[in-house]
Parts: C-alpha cells; sequence; structure tokens
C-alpha cells in the first residue's frame, strides 16, 4: 500500500510546495531555463492551487506534505532529509499540517536548453569529404 501511495504522489505531486509558505523561498539561480530556490515551508502554510512545471525536490529536512489536485482528496507524502523527489508538472494545491518546519532545495526546470550552433553548413547525410564519389576516388 506504501508503495501504491508513493507512486502516486511522485505522477501528481507539483512543484507548487516553492510558494507554499509564508516566506518568500530564497532564489539560487534563476534564468529563463531553471529556477532555483530553497523553501521553508512553516507549519500550517498553506498554498491554493497552482500549476508548475517539472520539477526537481531535494528534501534537507524530515517532514510531510499534504498535496490536494483541484476537484479531488488530498493525500499526505512524508519524505526523510536527502531524498530526491521528481515531480512533474501538475497544478495541486499544497499544506504543510505538521507541527515542525519543512525545509527542501527546488529546481524547476522552465525550458529545455536551445540547442548548439553547429559550425559551417549543415550535413544532408552523406559519408565521406567533400568532393569524394560514390565507391571511392578513382586512381
Amino acid at each position: 500500500m506504501k508503495i501504491l501511495v508513493l507512486a502516486l504522489a511522485l505522477t501528481v505531486l507539483p512543484a507548487s510546495v516553492a510558494l507554499a509558505q509564508n516566506a518568500a523561498p530564497k532564489s539560487l539561480l534563476e534564468n529563463e531555463q531553471i529556477s532555483v530556490r530553497e523553501i521553508k515551508l512553516a507549519p500550517g502554510a498553506k498554498q491554493p492551487a497552482v500549476q508548475r512545471p517539472n520539477t526537481f525536490l531535494y528534501a534537507l529536512t524530515d517532514g510531510s506534505i499534504v498535496f490536494t489536485p483541484p476537484g479531488r482528496k488530498g493525500y499526505e507524502l512524508t519524505f526523510k532529509a536527502g531524498e530526491a523527489l521528481w515531480l512533474p508538472s501538475q497544478e495541486t494545491a499544497t499544506s504543510n499540517e505538521s507541527d515542525k518546519e519543512v525545509r527542501a532545495l527546488i529546481v524547476e526546470i522552465r525550458a529545455r536548453a536551445p540547442a548548439a550552433a553547429k559550425k559551417g553548413k549543415p550535413s544532408k547525410g552523406t559519408k565521406g569529404t567533400k568532393g569524394s564519389k560514390k565507391g571511392g576516388a578513382k586512381s
């Protein structure tokens, strides 16, 4: 049963944890592709449902958080300090219904990095060097 609950949590677990607190998260890195923040989720803190991108969460403390997708029953996810979780993009309300603060690092994946520009002309799928003929050079 615990595995089923964890599997369900990992499929619908949102990154809205980063905003579900009383104080603003500490921004560690911010650009158009990624956001890295340290969060402190105070006891009793609540956040209304918010859509968030794919996220990596690294727990800094033991804790538990209640996630409530719109129109659905909430569920609690309990984790240990040092656990790493992948949180797919989802919409959900988040709350800390425990009596202790939860701290974590949140890495939100916003967009893929642009493809690196290739030097020279693009390949047309031919092998060999420019000017060579199929079947090899004549002697």
